[in-house]
């Protein structure tokens, strides 16, 4: 029996060799890059935002209401900087948020 499971264990490592050396096999692909535009930007900033409120203060439950960016405004494939405005007036502040290399970076520099 000693045989059949020495076969059975270099067959396996026969298949997952040849799968990993085979030109052309199905790679695991990098995500599509984040679009450059406001709307992308917004949503990772209310996302960011949701995540970064839950973490600071569990008690008090985020509930973004806008965006806003400071002068000069939004630059598409740039970023800029503002306040995210929360229902609850203790909440909300600012952001600062960066494009780069195709992915949105969002900066809350608090908590």
């Amino acid at each position: 029996m000693l045989i059949g499971r020495t076969a059975g264990a270099s067959t396996l490592a026969g298949l997952v060799a040849a799968a990993l050396l085979t030109p052309g096999a199905p790679a695991v692909a990098d995500p599509a890059p984040d679009g450059g535009d406001q709307v992308s930007a917004e949503q990772k900033i209310i996302d960011g935002y949701v995540n970064k409120q839950h973490n600071c203060i569990p008690d008090l439950p985020p509930n973004p209401q806008s965006v806003t960016w400071d002068p000069p405004g939004f630059a598409p494939y740039v970023g800029g900087s503002g306040v995210v405005h929360d229902a609850n007036p203790q909440l909300g502040g600012v952001y600062r948020a960066d494009y780069v290399n195709g992915r949105w970076h969002i900066e809350y520099p608090y908590c």
